[in-house]
């Protein structure tokens, strides 16, 4: 008979196993202190906290929540290469290639930096990235041991070619009923009416090819050969087609809990299969080709323009907030309505406006007054609005790019039902940070002027990092935020863009370490270089200055009361215009209109018809239209004809007190003023009135709006006093985890070699070859061999008295917190909880 080939190369049965704890401490042990640093530089959970030995650093690196965050920073390429040593039970880099169909360099690269982080050894994978990909890595069933079957199957294809077609056997095409698993990771096993039965099944009829199977039996083949590889049947019998295969060894029969019958498709089986093949379709990175680019002049263009209206809507922003903060939910943040009146106000709508003031506290431009019941401007925003577009813009791009803050989600709702307030804690979320900056890696990797879109930038990113899920919608949200900010323009990086991309660290900084790749971070808190602050802000500032057009000095104002200025105005005429006139259009020229609430906007801000006149006649080349002079000169008759003034409480006294307080020099601070005989007002707050009138000696009291007295003062206001200082939201519950520095880490080290030597030298000998263990990663690591193992363990737990008792158990379950056991002297069984649990060793 003729051996069947499954493809180019016939695979072998996966034997491996995952390296066991002390291997693995002892391989750690023989690295040089150059490589271990290098270790706990990339993977920051191994250094926080240090660990006491070798031993204790090998079971919280090979543990799967340690393996878990390393491979959260591993490509895609990388991550295949992980999953194929599981699921090969080897580290050969041809084999691992051909069925990967990935070049031997890239293999070659992926299992340095995976022997590297330590994720396998020469002898195999560590325990945790087994658990890692589960039971069916790549979808292919368990190793089981070799039977008396027919050997492994052909290819599918090729079992498709040597199998009769259903018109030739009786059969049908179309599968009857399956039983539809509510088990993700079980097929359900199709029935074909008319399939041969059980007589067909027991051998090949005359003629046949042997290595063909039925229809039937291909159907099965067809459901679990790319996996999930456990099927589940209805009846408590096997159909004929996978009776067929059973007895040909090429599937395992067993049952599960609740009595089904189960088929598994054995590991080997499954990769003859598939041809030697993990995967059905091979890894490729999302091709730039694919994407249109544009003129670096269009790109300069766009995202000037944007920066600039940023940065002028954030001072509109701040204005309107100036008059009137945003007061504050009991529940923390800024309400929807108010947000929507503020965005009104301004002219925007409420998502832009709510990123904008995010954008804004992240720069430091917003504070919470005195009473903490308003976000009004801080006492940065003065100095920030006297400086140029590009001096006001690079501050808010920096604090964007280094935000956790998410305002695309301003006004959803949160698990609790509730809105999402702007300036709210809910707001706050740490992955934001992160993905903004892969975001701008991305785009400045990519030609410049080239277009991207969300679903390349999502499909980019994913393949650059498989196990780090992103949220839906914030792939979209962060590109708009970098449009509406200016780092793009069209949907290309600009130049201050990739100014901005140039100050984030290398690689190292997300736990992967390549070649070439610093070994171990320097002196700084944060491995790899970046551009200081403070250069930072001038780099940016030169970059964008660079794409602004040059600012013109021209107005051309015309009867119909607008004007056109055929270009960026210099800053000079874009003051006079924001305060005395109307926007219509913006974009190559400026167009505007002069109203008569426009008009009385600019004397409300202090400006007299004369200033206004003479600001606007220093650029336009002849006389202003008589329509204009004559609207100007009427606003400015009735401006002012009611005076509003603002107080802040009033004073009732005999009229002789409160001439007495009007004319005491030290309350001068206070902004007194008679209104009435008996009656002053103040402008500072009330309880700062009271607090200097006692001061002087008086004896005042606090009564509310219907003349009732109060028992307590009221909280300062804060109005009409000094700016506040500026305030972050969320920012107290926001935690940054530090990276140690180089000297941390060459301690780490020289503390583990210390510990290493006084176990060399008898001193916890038995914790070092696996006899016991007293650090909690360790015991874990331990009770977790010992239920692989089903061996007994000598237990030492605290009770809840304090006393110290000592247990023979066999592990049963090692759960989140806890460990089911079983006393085998007692013959009970036991739930301890980890923090208990003393010393563990081996019986």
């Amino acid at each position: 008979m003729s051996t069947v080939q499954a493809g180019p190369r016939q695979p072998q049965e996966p034997t491996a196993q995952p390296v066991g704890i002390d291997a693995l401490a002892a391989h750690l042990a023989t690295r040089s202190d150059a490589e271990l640093a290098a270790l706990l530089a990339c993977r920051a959970d191994l250094a926080r906290p240090p660990s006491a030995s070798f031993a204790a650093l090998a079971a919280r690196a090979g543990s799967r929540p340690s393996v878990e965050t390393a491979l959260a920073g591993l490509d895609a390429p990388t991550l295949a290469v992980a999953e194929a040593v599981v699921a090969l039970g080897g580290t050969d880099p041809g084999e691992i290639a051909a069925a990967l169909d990935l070049p031997g360099a890239t293999v070659g690269e992926g299992l340095s930096v995976l022997r590297r982080l330590m994720l396998i050894l020469d002898a195999g994978p560590v325990p945790g990235l087994s658990e890692a990909f589960g039971p069916h890595p790549f979808g292919l069933g368990p190793v089981v041991p070799a039977g008396d079957g027919s050997g492994p199957p052909p290819a599918l294809a090729e079992l498709h070619a040597r199998t009769s077609s259903p018109s030739e056997t009786g059969g049908n095409s179309e599968t009857g009923g399956k039983y539809v698993a509510s088990d993700p990771t079980v097929t359900a096993i199709p029935e074909i009416p008319g399939a041969p039965g059980r007589a067909d099944a027991d051998g090949p009829a005359a003629g046949r090819d042997p290595a063909a199977v039925s229809q039937a039996g291909l159907a099965v083949l067809d459901a679990l050969a790319w996996g999930p590889p456990v099927g589940t049947v209805r009846t408590g019998h096997l159909p004929a087609g996978a009776a067929e295969l059973v007895e040909r060894g090429w599937l395992q029969r067993t049952s599960d809990a609740a009595g089904r019958t189960r088929v598994i498709l054995p590991r080997a089986v499954g990769l003859a299969l598939r041809g030697g093949r993990l995967m059905r379709e091979g890894l490729a990175a999302p091709d730039p080709g694919e994407l249109a680019v544009q003129g670096a002049a269009a790109v300069a263009d766009q995202s000037s323009r944007q920066a600039e209206e940023a940065v002028r809507l954030v001072a509109a922003l701040l204005a309107a907030w100036r008059h009137e903060g945003g007061a504050v939910l009991r529940s923390g943040g800024v309400g929807v309505r108010a947000l929507a009146r503020t965005a009104d106000t301004v002219g925007i709508e409420p998502q832009t406006a709510a990123t904008l003031l995010e954008a804004a506290a992240a720069a430091d431009l917003l504070g919470l007054d005195d009473s903490g019941a308003a976000w009004v401007p801080s006492c940065e925003a003065a100095a920030w609005a006297e400086g140029g577009v590009p001096q006001r813009w690079a501050p808010l791009a920096v604090a964007w790019a280094s935000s956790a803050r998410t305002p695309w989600l301003v006004g959803t709702r949160n698990d609790d039902g509730s809105l999402r307030p702007v300036l709210g804690e809910d707001v706050e979320a740490p992955w934001a940070r992160l993905l903004r900056r892969r975001i701008l890696d991305l785009l400045a990797g990519l030609e410049e002027g080239t277009v991207v879109t969300p679903a390349w930038v999502r499909a980019a990113l994913t393949f650059a990092r498989p196990r780090r899920i992103v949220p839906a919608g914030a792939v979209s949200a962060v590109l708009a935020e970098a449009e509406l900010l200016g780092l793009t323009g069209g949907g290309a990086l600009s130049r201050a863009g990739r100014v901005l991309a140039g100050s984030s660290p290398p690689d190292v900084a997300e736990g992967v370490l390549r070649e070439g790749a610093p070994e171990a971070p320097s002196g700084s808190e944060t491995p790899g270089a970046s551009i200081p602050a403070a250069d930072l802000l001038v780099a940016l500032e030169e970059a964008l200055a660079a794409d602004l057009p040059a600012p013109v000095d021209l107005l051309l104002v015309q009867s119909d009361l607008t004007a056109i200025v055929p270009g960026r105005p210099v800053p000079e005429l874009a003051e006079v215009l924001e305060r005395a006139a109307v926007v219509e259009s913006r974009g190559g020229a400026l167009t505007v209109r002069f109203t008569a609430e426009s008009l009385r906007g600019a004397l409300d801000s202090g400006w007299s018809a004369a200033e206004v006149r003479q600001g606007l006649e220093r650029f336009t080349p002849t006389a202003l239209p008589v329509a204009l002079t004559a609207l100007l000169d009427d606003a400015a008759r009735h401006h002012g004809s009611v005076r509003v003034r603002d107080l802040a409480c009033l004073l009732t006294a005999d009229e002789a007190t409160a001439a007495g307080i009007v004319a005491d020099d030290r309350l001068g601070e206070l902004g007194l003023s008679p209104v009435a005989p008996g009656v002053v007002a103040a402008t500072a707050s009330a309880s700062r009135v009271l607090s200097r009138l006692r001061a002087i000696g008086l004896a005042p009291v606090l009564e509310d709006a219907s003349g009732r007295l109060l028992l307590a003062d009221q909280p300062e206001t804060g109005r009409g006093g000094a700016s506040p200082e500026p305030a972050r939201p969320g920012s107290s519950g926001t935690v940054r985890r530090r990276r140690p520095t180089a000297r941390e880490l060459a301690g780490q080290v020289a503390r583990l070699r210390a510990a290493q030597q006084a176990l060399e030298h008898g001193a916890g000998q038995a914790a070092l070859s696996g006899g016991g263990a007293s650090d909690p990663v360790h015991v874990l690591a331990l009770l977790r061999q010992a239920q692989a193992d089903r061996s007994r363990l000598r237990l030492r737990l605290a009770g809840v008295d304090g006393a110290i008792l000592e247990r023979r158990v066999r592990v049963l379950a090692v759960e989140a917190g806890r460990v089911r056991l079983a006393d085998v002297v007692r013959e009970t069984e036991l739930t301890a909880a980890v923090h208990r649990i003393v010393s563990v060793e081996a019986d």
